[in-house]
């Protein structure tokens, strides 16, 4: 059993992929003081975080329930499915807001195809390239270009 700094329920963050993103997002809480999993199936993701990660690393999938169980699931108050494929990520999102009744699921999906699938169960989800495009526009706005 993992042990965490706080003892309260639902106050634990996990990460599930260990992408560039996955491994900046669990750096940033952990440097935050807050209690951190992170989840991979491949290990050598883990070389990415941080070397001041404080947090706990689990070599696992993260659409195996008893994966998602040894990481402390049942005390997740955030999860982020941050894996580089979109059907892992809204997969783990379903099971972590409907089996695990986790309050605040944010998936990153590439392709829109699965947004209302995120809607239904109430997943937050980003998309970086209207993230980009997002940006874009503001930079050429800034600089007078449109």
């Amino acid at each position: 059993m993992l042990n965490f700094k706080s003892k309260d329920k639902k106050e634990l963050f996990m990460i599930a992929g260990g992408s560039r993103l996955g491994a900046n997002i669990a750096s940033f809480l952990s440097k935050n003081n807050k209690d951190v999993v992170i989840i991979d199936i491949n290990k050598n993701a883990f070389k990415k975080l941080h070397p001041d990660y404080s947090g706990y690393s689990i070599a696992g999938d993260a659409v195996d329930i008893g994966a998602l169980e040894e990481a402390g699931i049942e005390r997740a108050y955030v999860l982020i499915a941050s894996t580089d494929d979109d059907n892992t990520n809204i997969m783990i999102s379903q099971i972590a807001r409907i089996l695990f009744d986790v309050p605040n699921v944010i998936a990153r999906l590439y392709s829109t195809e699965m947004e209302e699938i995120a809607s239904e169960n109430d997943v937050k989800v980003i998309y970086p390239y209207k993230l980009s495009i997002e940006t874009i526009e503001k930079i050429l706005k800034e600089r007078g270009c449109l």
